[in-house]
């Protein structure tokens, strides 16, 4: 039977603010029940554009929402950009002395431990998530849970958020009149939500490209084992697009979901397009395509330099999975980009009937993510 606990979440993308609120349904479905997407100045490299106007805009969402503070709930979750957060790995053990059976109380003591010793002057930790657990002389086990053992080791994924963030959405939470909030890691959430959890015992990329920045997220267990986020993405390419044949950004937009990479074309190919001005344009094929994939090349080396900085050897098997709407909403985008890399690219979407796009996979895992802790 459905749970009629709402959670409201914020999606905090680099040009877009997505808001849901919606509780639980049957099947480990969702009912949505209010959702909006707004543009906003958005941030670039790790800084917001506009801070004073953040609250403005978090007041429209909530209006557009329909969604009255303390009338409804006075608790908002908050996703975390990968721009601003990290993550650290460490080790955690406990030595009982003889052979028991653990409890969950046992990894509560493991967990407060490692983050005790993980605390940091200028970030604040989100999370600590097992990435693997070892019992007694190195046996591995994803749920130690009811296993009996007399010692236990853990390799620990720790995600922090930066201060500075935290102290500006505190601000802006507290003046919307909200009595709590909890930040969750966007790209973590992603990970648990988009990948198949037996998929997960291995090294997972998960590569979120939005409109002006991509994270490269390394996922393995239940936590992130790596984080990276550089500031390209899919409004790059529409600038790109804008630049090369003098269109206006929305001129260019609309060419932009018009590109078909996989097209060779010949010379007298063309693209035509609608000018703002209501004539019909013609965008050289070959041209366009060449713009496009310049720009993906360029995503692909960054993309690349995260996994040389990951690992100096080269990792054969590693999965890689599509999310965000930067490039995966561009025909061929993620096949081009795969070519980039050398490897095989999956989108990542949610596990949801109706829902397995994308673009849908960041706000989507937040609700996920705080219902799950709605019911702790």
């Amino acid at each position: 039977m459905a749970k009629n606990k709402d959670v409201l979440v914020f999606d905090i993308g680099s040009s877009k603010l997505r808001a849901m609120v919606a509780s639980e349904g049957v099947n480990n479905t969702f009912i949505i029940k209010s959702q909006t997407v707004v543009d906003y100045a958005g941030y670039y490299e790790g800084r917001f554009l506009d801070e004073e106007g953040l609250v403005d805009v978090f007041d429209g969402v909530l209006h557009e929402l329909d969604f009255q503070v303390g009338k409804n709930k006075d608790k908002i979750y908050i996703g975390v950009p990968a721009e601003f957060s990290s993550v650290q790995t460490t080790t955690a053990n406990l030595n009982f002395g003889e052979r028991k059976r653990l409890k969950k109380t046992d990894l509560d003591t493991l967990f407060y431990s490692a983050s005790e010793k993980a605390k940091e002057e200028n970030a604040e930790i989100l999370s600590v998530c097992p990435i693997i657990y070892k019992l007694d002389e190195g046996r591995v086990v994803s749920e130690p849970i009811g296993e009996t053992a007399s010692s236990i080791s853990a390799e620990l994924s720790i995600i922090y958020a930066g201060r500075s963030f935290i102290s500006l959405f505190n601000t802006i939470v507290g003046n919307l009149g909200f009595a709590s909030v909890e930040y969750i890691s966007e790209p973590l959430c992603e990970g648990l939500f988009c990948i198949n959890k037996d998929d997960r015992e291995d090294l997972n990329m998960l590569i979120n490209i939005g409109d002006l920045t991509t994270s490269v997220a390394f996922v393995k267990g239940e936590g992130l084992v790596s984080l990276y986020s550089f500031s390209y993405g899919g409004g790059h390419i529409t600038n790109d697009l804008s630049e090369a044949f003098e269109l206006s950004l929305t001129e260019a937009d609309r060419l932009k979901k018009q590109i078909v990479l996989s097209l060779k074309g010949k010379n007298n190919d063309f693209y035509e397009l609608m000018s703002d001005s209501g004539k019909i344009v013609k965008i050289p094929l070959i041209d366009a395509n060449e713009v496009v994939g310049y720009r993906l090349d360029t995503i692909g080396s960054a993309i690349t330099q995260c996994l040389q900085l990951f690992s100096k050897q080269y990792i054969s098997y590693l999965p890689a999975y599509l999310t965000g709407c930067g490039v995966s909403l561009i025909k061929g985008g993620r096949d081009y980009l795969a070519k980039c890399l050398g490897r095989n690219i999956s989108y990542g979407v949610p596990p949801i009937p109706g829902k397995e796009k994308p673009q849908n996979s960041s706000v989507l895992s937040l609700v996920d993510y705080a219902l799950k802790s709605n019911d702790a």
